[in-house]
């Protein structure tokens, strides 16, 4: 079942995907085309959540510069 999450009644991403569809329905264009780019930051977002690369290179650029500090305090 959609929407559903394993341990909670909701999806983890839900949400998100709920702002995305509420975004789509909302918009004013004409054509999907047009409705996708004015809502391409909360696809974005939803995306993120479910794959969350931008917070895995966040922690690899923070894990690289901890591992470069005490490299250099030995």
């Amino acid at each position: 079942m959609a929407g559903m999450g394993l341990s909670t009644s909701t999806a983890r991403c839900y949400d998100w995907y709920m702002d995305y569809l509420k975004c789509m329905d909302e918009s004013k264009q004409p054509m999907i085309n047009l409705r996708r780019e004015e809502c391409t930051e909360w696809l974005e977002d939803y995306n993120e959540c479910l794959h969350r690369e931008k917070e895995r290179t966040r922690r690899q650029v923070v894990e690289r510069e901890r591992q470069k500090l005490a490299g250099k305090g030995q």
